[in-house]
């Protein structure tokens, strides 16, 4: 008797690790769908556009310098002569207020099977440049050495992906539209849109200036204000946003219908001026890039990471399925074929299938209601024969489908999974303990007389 029990014990644990094989496969194809959709994605991308990042709308103030260089005999007398070289460098002038107003519009679209969420939106930002901070800008730069002049000053911003800019954009100074041209004129950042400046209005009158952008994107929207003084508004209709960046909004409100959120930064919070300047010097603005701040437009729980939570758990329900047989074989005369809780545990393995497969093509919570349907279905079937009763498989197969509407919530759930998940293992585990606390272990094993002792 006892070699049997370890002999059971031990086809069972082998049974067990090849039952595994198949869910392993099918864990693997939900990785290699997930890929799909990330292609999917990234063709979208390339015919829509990308994630979008917009600099506010800065004054560049490009000033000559002077350097001398090595004398030259060049004359027939040999007086020398000296080369000069001329440097042209760039100086920022940052607004002293900023305030930036997005509405964005998600929507999704379809590439082959796979949804693919992307944005519309309306940017408007409105600042003022002083003269006094323009004054006091070109009084610096006046005292550079070797100062020679002044170029022309423009106004410009940086548009991450300027094919998602749908229409015109927009600028007016002081109430009068300018004209707008491609190009933000910033070395490294080249894709955006500038205007030029006159640098005489610039010193003797405030520059009050309106900037307004219908801009298309996918993934994330993020800002990088540059002002004394910024505040950023976004309104949309996405029920999931994620806040990302070098700072979170002061207010925010997210409901099943949007979200709204504010950020506000200053001067003293952020180095925008200098980092934009080191950019236009190095031509490397992997710094200024990393000062946005914005939203990614997110999918919390996606039909892919539904699977593999629900897959995670697939070791439980086999173990569980598989102790209930054998706690079955211990109560009762019937006997149960290692290849018969194979066939048990492959159905398991076939449910996960199902449910990623259907999943792509109805919503989820309909596929995972099916794909439990035909799997209870199928084993209420097959363990009526196992079982010899009607009356067992029924209470088994109610077992096992309470079991996949806790799985059901669990992967539903976004902050709670790990919890709901351990309440889970200890609630069977108690369960077991409960049902086999007068089991007789050393007389189903043939050790009496340990028993005895």
């Amino acid at each position: 008797m006892q070699k049997q029990i370890a002999f059971k014990l031990l086809a069972i644990f082998i049974v067990g690790l090849m039952v595994l094989i198949p869910i392993g496969m099918v864990e693997y194809k939900v990785y290699e769908r997930q890929s799909f959709m990330d292609d999917a994605r990234a063709s979208v991308a390339q015919s829509w556009t990308g994630k979008q990042s917009v600099l506010t709308p800065i004054i560049i103030l490009p000033y000559v310098v002077k350097s001398l260089g090595s004398s030259a005999f060049v004359t027939a007398t040999g007086a020398p002569v000296e080369n000069a070289k001329e440097q042209v460098l760039y100086a920022i002038v940052q607004p002293d207020e900023l305030v930036t107003n997005a509405v964005v519009n998600n929507k999704t679209i379809y590439k082959g099977i796979y949804e693919v969420p992307v944005y519309d939106s309306q940017i408007k930002i409105t600042g003022l440049f002083s003269k006094r901070s323009v004054s006091e800008r070109l009084s610096q730069i006046q005292q550079i050495a070797h100062f020679h002049r002044f170029g022309q000053p423009y106004l410009t911003t940086h548009i991450s992906d300027v094919r998602g800019i749908d229409a015109v954009p927009t600028i007016s100074i002081n109430g009068e539209n300018v004209f707008v041209g491609p190009g933000s004129r910033i070395s490294g950042l080249e894709e955006g849109v500038h205007t030029q400046l006159s640098l005489e209005k610039l010193q003797s009158s405030d520059a009050q200036f309106d900037f307004s952008v219908a801009l298309r994107g996918m993934g994330s929207l993020a800002f990088i204000p540059v002002a004394d003084s910024a505040i950023t508004h976004v309104q949309s209709n996405w029920p999931h946003p994620e806040f990302v960046g070098v700072s979170l909004p002061k207010e925010r409100q997210v409901t099943a219908k949007g979200f709204t959120a504010a950020w506000a930064s200053s001067r003293y919070s952020s180095s925008g001026v200098e980092v934009v300047e080191r950019c236009i010097a190095t031509k490397r603005c992997s710094d200024l890039t990393a000062h946005s701040s914005g939203v990614n437009f997110i999918q919390p729980v996606d039909i892919y990471l539904q699977s593999q939570r629900s897959i995670k758990y697939a070791l439980l329900f086999i173990g569980l399925i598989f102790t209930s047989f054998f706690i079955f074989e211990t109560m009762t005369p019937y006997k149960i074929h290692p290849i018969q809780y194979a066939f048990v545990g492959l159905a398991i393995s076939v449910f996960y299938l199902l449910l990623i497969s259907l999943a792509e093509h109805i919503a989820f919570a309909w596929a995972y209601f099916i794909g439990v349907l035909s799997c209870t279905g199928l084993l209420l079937f097959y363990v009526r024969y196992l079982f010899r009763s009607a009356k067992y498989a029924l209470v088994f197969c109610a077992m096992l489908a309470g079991l996949f509407g806790l799985l059901y919530m669990i992967v539903q759930a976004e902050d709670f999974a790990l919890l709901m998940g351990a309440v889970l293992v200890f609630a069977v585990l108690a369960i077991l303990m409960a049902v086999t606390r007068n089991i007789d272990w050393y007389g189903v094993a043939g050790h009496e007389q340990l028993k005895k002792a």
